[in-house]
């Protein structure tokens, strides 16, 4: 997920050279965390809707190091993501 979202996350920041690398890094390490261990959530980089999701939240994060309330916008489509997540998993149980 790095691989992709790096060169985004510095392009859309207006970050050309490698110094800031490892601070961005671990914006996107500590958002794609999040996703897998708090919510369950397995982001996948072939999926443009998860790839945009970890550019907004890092691009926020990044310009917000104070980390106060994250944007409705984030938030709504976090609450989306777990939603799908559950969605898949009912269907999964065998109901009858």
């Amino acid at each position: 997920m790095k691989k992709c979202i790096l060169p985004l996350l510095k392009a859309r920041l207006g970050i050309s050279a490698g110094s800031r690398d490892a601070v961005l890094n671990a914006v996107i390490d500590g958002i794609v965390s999040d996703c897998d261990h708090t919510h369950g959530i397995k982001l996948d980089s072939g999926r443009p809707d998860h790839v945009m999701f970890v550019l907004d939240w890092a691009t926020w994060k990044y310009s917000h190091p104070e980390d106060g309330a994250t944007p409705r916008s984030i938030q709504f489509r976090l609450k989306n993501l777990i939603i799908q997540k559950e969605g898949k998993a009912d269907e999964t149980k065998n109901l009858g």
